[in-house]
């Protein structure tokens, strides 16, 4: 069984914040939020809502963790908290990202204020950041809080 409350919650408020902060900017300044194939959030930072490729997207996708155990019907449980956040962004043909680096800095400062986990992910250039591109990217980044109280090590 999956709850997807506290994602949506997540999300709900870093689209608030990311409004708010992004509201008159040159570059990133649009969020919009939807949901995956799965009913896990997205949030699509754009330009003036402008999502093709070459333009200034960032992705968020807030998905669930496995809870390794099944529910009584032998179905698959998740987690109900902590969860994965995935940025993801596309790159120009030089290897720098087509949004702007203080852009990608503030989205980045507010996600990781959520305290989840955070896997930054690069889309090749040429490749319009969707969830199907995100997925199939590897995370250049995953990083977690070492201090997280339920951890063994």
């Amino acid at each position: 069984m999956q709850s997807n409350a506290k994602a949506i919650a997540v999300a709900r408020d870093l689209a608030d914040i990311l409004a708010k902060r992004l509201a008159g900017n040159s570059g990133l300044n649009t969020v919009t939020q939807a949901f995956d194939s799965n009913n896990w959030p997205l949030l699509v930072v754009s330009s003036n809502g402008a999502v093709a490729e070459g333009q200034p997207v960032v992705q968020i996708r807030i998905s669930g963790v496995d809870a390794i155990s099944k529910d009584i019907f032998g179905n698959q449980t998740y987690a109900y908290a902590p969860h994965i956040m995935e940025l993801a962004y596309e790159l120009k043909s030089n290897g720098d990202s087509v949004a702007a680096h203080a852009d990608l800095l503030a989205v980045e400062f507010e996600a990781m204020k959520s305290g989840i986990r955070i896997q930054i992910k690069e889309i090749a250039n040429g490749t319009a950041v969707t969830s199907a591109s995100a997925a199939a990217a590897s995370a250049i980044a995953d990083l977690d809080n070492l201090y997280w109280p339920t951890k063994l090590a």
